[in-house]
């Protein structure tokens, strides 16, 4: 095992090399198999371990440039500021302005999402509302803003329309998202990412009901080749 100053440097030139790794790399650089020895040293300089893949993929602290979500993304790899899917997961409900629904959670995040509401709902550290028969929003545990989440999400339907609608000028916004994407195929996850990177928060299955209502996304939709013939 390296003393504490060179394994600094090898750490420091193991993830110069490569930005993220798994453990076996580790051992390999500090010169050890001991995964107890291997974390301390890890935690001397900081470092984030994955959200996704189980945790075994690991990075320096000073590394992931993190977006306005809290997660960084190294191919399919995630990392989030929060330190755990868990804490993620409630950290995206409490700072949303219209809490999140199932599946916009499982959209940003990339993973299941299930046991991580389950848990969290379980001990009220968040709330969950039902939106219809088939979908519930979750909101954050203190009353006031769970309140203000749900006036929000309820506000982004226009008087009148049904339930899981857009109002107008959302679905303009999604549209034109739509059509900034050129010939390439999106799918509502997609538009869901790049409106919420313009900071509007749109909830996913109202996105998707748009998609299907368009023809948005599909081979022979209104915009295909085939649909113009």
């Amino acid at each position: 095992m390296l003393d504490l100053s060179d394994s600094k440097t090898a750490l420091k030139n193991l993830f110069r090399r490569t930005p993220v790794t798994q453990i076996g790399a580790l051992y390999r650089a500090l010169k050890t198999r001991a995964r107890g020895s291997v974390m301390r040293r890890l935690k001397s300089i900081g470092y984030f371990s994955s959200y996704t893949h189980a945790g075994s993929y690991y990075t320096l602290r000073e590394i992931p440039r993190f977006d306005q979500f809290g997660l960084w993304y190294y191919g399919n790899v995630g990392f989030c500021r929060a330190g755990t899917l868990k804490a993620a997961v409630k950290e995206l409900i409490d700072k949303s302005e219209s809490g999140r629904t199932h599946q916009e959670l499982q959209a940003l995040l990339r993973v299941q999402v299930h046991n991580a509401l389950l848990d969290h709902v379980r001990a009220a550290r968040i709330e969950r509302k039902s939106l219809d028969k088939r979908e519930g929003v979750y909101l954050s545990a203190k009353s006031s803003r769970a309140a203000k989440q749900w006036r929000r999400r309820q506000a982004q339907r226009e008087p009148g329309e049904p339930r899981g609608s857009l109002a107008s000028a959302v679905a303009i916004e999604v549209l034109v998202e739509a059509l900034h994407a050129g010939k390439a195929q999106v799918n509502p996850e997609q538009i869901v990412r790049r409106l919420a990177q313009r900071g509007m928060d749109v909830p996913l299955g109202q996105v998707r009901s748009l998609f299907d209502r368009h023809g948005l996304g599909k081979k022979g939709g209104p915009d295909s080749p085939r649909s113009r013939r």
